[in-house]
């Protein structure tokens, strides 16, 4: 086994999807002219909720895939990237563009 493959896969697929939902994110969030209150009184439960508890299934399905390194390095990048994505939108992106977090629940 060569843990730097898994290290690898991790760290590639956590940058990528880290600015791939990051972009989706803020083009969603300020390409279509609404604001966050406005877009959740009309979008589903599923897209209001913070985009980092959609790693909570990939963090739990680890174990059962940790042996292949490949697999495993990529199903814990999508997770890192969906928790660091949601981090950097709450914690650089909004408070840049609009002055505050943002953060709420869901």
């Amino acid at each position: 086994m060569n843990p730097a493959l898994r290290a690898k896969h991790a760290i590639d697929w956590t940058l990528a999807i880290t600015a791939l939902v990051e972009g989706v994110t803020v083009a969603m969030r300020f390409g279509s002219g609404v604001s966050a209150a406005e877009f959740n009184a009309t979008a589903p439960l599923l897209l209001q909720i913070h985009h980092m508890f959609w790693s909570l299934p990939l963090l739990a399905a680890l174990p059962l895939v940790w042996r292949r390194q490949k697999l495993s390095g990529t199903l814990l990048g999508v997770a890192l990237g969906l928790i660091f994505s949601d981090l950097v939108h709450h914690f650089v992106v909004l408070p840049v563009l609009v002055g505050n977090t943002g953060w709420h629940w869901p």
